[in-house]
């Protein structure tokens, strides 16, 4: 019986290692951050939506500057009407957000005023219908309570500056605002951000600016259960996610970037709320703002640029950091193990072992294939398919690892996989240090671990006490870092994107090898890993048919009246399935030039919108064309595409870019009324342009079908009246203006 508990045990401990090492720390007292204070920050202001523009809102603003001044700090107001134009890279191809805004900037001087500042930057609006707990009332409680602290401490060696960024939701409005046209802008050497992306979990500093050697070096060394890996960094810089502190990284300045991920199903919705959050979550956080910003603050000299780090927490105890390059040297070290383990004394010839090398390549892919094709299957597409998706992805992750896990028991591999994994492992660490560096570290050590166990194995053989001892305990621990990575991966990307998950086999196999082939030759071990199999899709049969949502976890509504001016339809539409919608003849809808919406529709009557009113004025030398909602839009998005090149193209008073031969993207971003747009260019020959807008207000037509849930982030035009029209203007055809 022992003989088939020792695997289940070795996985069981991994598994916990992992699991409690991604819970946020009881632990962490030394710095003086207070939870009870902390929490009179979320009470204070999460105790309603505070989207811009709102009043919950602007009571939150009021409280804030309020607090910053008792604790005796400079505090001045930035307000305005704000522009950011997202990266032509981005997944929004250069759209112009424009949004008003204020700002709360609050500073202590520090004792060489001289000196490049340290910025500690959250953001204070939420979007609407949610309450912000966590996204983002626990980064504001983190830089309330490191001003509390550092303004009853030694003065620092230089200038701190508390920013609180406003219309962050709309698009970083206020954060490109500070650091474009803020007198204390260009003061500022650092910035430390702290934003969440759920409501559970360790804060992981997820990302910092280029060259971050130094900046590593002096995090890990001052974080308290420091949380964070170059794996992270490098997965974050592929999606198109933002944060504000992409603005100030844009310009060169040096930061870094953390925030708590687990429980993504409060992200956004009306459960991010007080009583759903981890306190202790909040208690990680702020002790990452406090003391990577108190380090920065009395540093002498701030990080400057080195050589980029590959670096990774272990377990929350510790950093290892080293120079990116220093990866070939453990690739290097890897292979040279391998190549002198003698292993055809495992009876494995290096044919053989190719041959094993392609049949976990093919295992593992086949997996995360079935994997991706299974979740595609499940779910398939729209709003409120995707927030079922990430409501069960805590189980759904453990369906995937099973899946994993119970093909390795069923193909009972041998010597010769075990030696093709952990060349599997050497060729992923070559791989990833030319295309992913920062992930290189997780495959360059296990890798190693794995040729260190094939030449112990080749010389006392697979079975031996020390083979097997080393294997569990070695390979088990760096499991646990693999599966801690799995789960902050699969919290990031997934549940949409579940292959990775695959990789558990050729790590639990170069790992952990000879412990599973141990379990594999007892006589019930492929029985075992068909019963995980077998569970495994009984999982799945319970993901797709049990619904996820429930009165903590409500289903969105997404079902709202769109009216296309330009042919003259009129639809009940959602951007999710026909369950939706009413009866009627189903069509599928995109409006032209915003492909990114896709909907389901039948048709409907006509209901009455007032539309913003755009005029045009010929300047002397400029055209002005002005768009004014009096509405507050729930979106207001143009695109502006001229029949000649612009020059001098300004939204709003600020210059964009505007490529020749592509249009402009340009949304009013917050629900408030009096909305206005100007887009101003400098008058030449006579042209014209062509406006496609996509206009939304709140509440649906008399006589509209009953709608679902909740309005949430994620069904944006739930509950609303959705307008596609065209409008043509010409310019320049009469005489300038005098």
């Amino acid at each position: 019986m022992r003989r088939y508990l020792f695997l289940p045990l070795v996985v069981a401990v991994a598994l916990a290692i992992a699991l409690i090492t991604r819970v946020a720390p009881y632990g962490g007292d030394s710095t003086g951050y207070s939870l009870a204070e902390a929490k009179k920050v979320l009470i204070a202001i999460a105790s309603e939506p505070r989207p811009v523009g709102s009043v919950g809102h602007a009571k939150t603003r009021d409280w804030l500057v309020a607090r910053l001044t008792a604790l005796g700090l400079d505090v001045n107001t930035q307000a305005g009407v704000g522009v950011r134009q997202a990266d032509f890279d981005n997944r929004r191809k250069g759209a112009v957000s424009v949004s008003p805004y204020e700002n709360i900037v609050a500073v202590i001087p520090g004792r060489d005023r001289a000196k490049k500042a340290v910025l500690l930057m959250a953001h204070y609006d939420s979007v609407p219908g949610a309450n912000g707990a966590a996204d983002n009332a626990s980064g504001v409680a983190a830089v309330l309570e490191t001003a509390r602290i550092l303004a009853n401490g030694p003065i620092p060696a230089r200038d701190v500056i508390f920013l609180l960024t406003d219309a962050e939701e709309v698009g970083l409005v206020g954060a490109q605002e500070f650091f474009d046209r803020h007198a204390l802008a260009a003061r500022v050497g650092a910035v430390v951000n702290v934003d969440t992306r759920g409501s559970r979990g360790r804060a992981i500093m997820f990302q910092t600016s280029p060259d971050n050697g130094e900046l590593i070096q002096l995090w890990a060394k001052n974080a308290v259960q420091p949380t964070g890996n170059s794996l992270a960094n490098n997965v974050y810089q592929l999606l198109p996610n933002d944060t504000d502190l992409s603005v100030p990284l844009k310009k060169g300045i040096t930061g870094i970037n953390a925030a708590f991920i687990n429980r993504l199903k409060d992200y956004h919705m009306p459960s991010d709320q007080i009583d759903n959050i981890d306190m202790f979550a909040v208690k990680h956080l702020g002790n990452f703002a406090l003391t990577t910003t108190g380090a920065l603050a009395n540093a002498e000299v701030l990080p400057p640029q080195a050589s980029e780090a590959a670096y990774f927490d272990f377990f929350g105890l510790f950093v290892v950091r080293y120079p990116m390059w220093f990866g070939w040297v453990l690739v290097a070290i890897g292979f040279g193990l391998l190549f002198t383990a003698k292993v055809e004394r495992l009876g494995v010839r290096w044919r053989q072992a190719l041959g094993g090398t392609l049949g976990v390549l093919a295992l593992t892919v086949t997996v995360g294939l079935i994997s991706h094709l299974f979740a595609s299957y499940a779910y398939g597409t729209g709003i409120i398919q995707l927030r079922e998706r990430i409501n069960e992805m805590g189980p759904a992750l453990w369906l995937f690892v099973a899946l994993a896990s119970s093909s390795v028991l069923l193909v009972r591999p041998r010597e010769a996989m075990w030696t093709g994994s952990v060349i599997l492992m050497l060729v992923f660490a070559v791989l990833t240090q030319i295309w992913m560096p920062g992930a290189s570290w997780l495959f360059d050590w296990g890798g190693i671990i794995g040729a260190l166990l094939l030449n112990l194995a080749a010389r006392s053989g697979w079975q031996s006490t020390a083979v097997i001892s080393v294997s569990a305990i070695t390979g088990g621990l760096w499991g646990a870092l693999l599966l801690s990575g799995v789960i902050v991966t699969y919290d990031t990307v997934a549940p949409m994107t579940p292959a990775p998950v695959a990789l558990i086999i050729p790590f639990a196999i170069a790992l952990i090898g000879p412990v599973i082939m141990g379990f594999g030759n007892l006589t019930h071990a492929r029985r075992f890993g068909g019963v995980i199999f077998s569970m495994a899709w009984l999982g799945a049969a319970w993901l797709i048919f049990d619904p996820s949502f429930s009165d903590q976890n409500p289903k969105p509504g997404d079902l709202f009246h769109y009216s296309d001016r330009v042919n003259g339809k009129n639809y009940w539409a959602t951007s999710s399935t026909s369950r939706e919608l009413p009866d009627g003849p189903m069509t599928k809808l995109t409006p032209p030039g915003f492909e990114s919406y896709k909907w389901t529709a039948v048709p409907a009557p006509p209901t009455e919108v007032a539309l913003p009113v755009v005029t045009i004025d010929e300047q002397r030398e400029k055209i002005v064309i002005s768009i004014m909602s009096k509405a507050a839009p729930r979106l207001m998005n143009f695109l502006i595409k001229p029949t000649s090149i612009l020059s001098n193209v300004r939204v709003n008073g600020k210059a964009i870019k505007m490529p020749p031969g592509q249009p402009a993207r340009v949304g009013w971003r917050a629900e408030t009324p009096d909305a206005k747009l100007s887009f101003e260019f400098d008058r030449k020959d006579p042209g014209g342009l062509t406006i496609d807008y996509l206009y939304a207000v709140a509440k649906l037509p008399p006589g509209a079908p009953p709608i679902g849930g909740p309005d949430t982030d994620w069904a944006r035009f739930n509950g609303t009246r959705v307008v596609r029209g065209s409008i043509n203007l010409i310019y320049g055809m009469s005489p300038q203006p005098e």
